[in-house]
């Protein structure tokens, strides 16, 4: 498993590859700064270039923009309705790469004086003709999803909120790696907010579903 990490820190870029070496980028890094009295948005991210399906390609990167839109509007509206501190918005993106399957989870983090929030969101997809955007419920059994993860939570429960948690959006982030399902939460949703976003790994084995033909067939298992 590949991960290239996008990510900004003190207004410098850092792209870095984790694992073997990239041979072929499939995206170029973008980045959006803006500062205003009122707020303030730092903004990398990739657009795919390279995709072997154009028009799986357009919805990826359509996807990736049209949250980082909405993420600013928000920012904007937010900062007309209040007074007070600015708004401090920046995206951390993590693009992981599991043979074809590619994950880009985009992490929003706002900042307003003492109020720190994070949400986290995914796009998902195979690299190659015929597919399409992969979401979490079309990957696996969400009945059977739901039954491990409350399974892990309760064996931790002094860091979940066993008690508050109802069950896995169908929108949660995640990524795939080494026959796991990675779930990234938000921050608050399933822990406290001192543990950030946290992830939940899942064997992938029990919960698949299977894709019956050509183009749509199962992940390849590690033997």
């Amino acid at each position: 498993m590949k991960r290239f990490i996008l990510t900004l820190v003190a207004s410098v870029v850092l792209l870095y590859n984790i694992g073997p070496t990239h041979a072929e980028s499939l995206f170029q890094v973008k980045r959006k700064d803006q500062v205003t009295q009122d707020w303030e948005i730092h903004v990398d991210y990739p657009l795919f270039d390279q995709l072997e399906s154009k028009e799986l390609q357009e919805k990826v990167n359509e996807s990736i923009t049209d949250k980082l839109d909405h993420q600013l509007e928000m920012v904007q509206r937010s900062a007309n309705e209040t007074n007070g501190a600015p708004i401090l918005y920046y995206e951390e993106t993590d693009v992981y790469k599991e043979d074809d399957f590619y994950s880009v989870v985009m992490t929003s983090h706002f900042t307003k004086g003492n109020q720190y929030n994070s949400s986290v969101t995914s796009v998902n997809f195979e690299n190659r003709q015929g597919e399409d955007l992969l979401p979490l419920d079309e990957l696996v059994y969400m009945d059977k999803l739901n039954e491990e993860v409350k399974r892990k939570m309760a064996g931790d429960p002094e860091m979940y909120l066993t008690k508050s948690f109802n069950e896995v959006r169908k929108d949660t982030a995640y990524y795939i790696e080494d026959e796991r399902l990675v779930l990234v939460f938000n921050k608050y949703e399933i822990a406290a907010g001192v543990h950030g976003t946290p992830q939940l790994p899942i064997p992938l084995q029990d919960i698949e579903k299977e894709r019956t033909d050509e183009n749509n067939a199962p992940l390849p298992r590690v033997i």
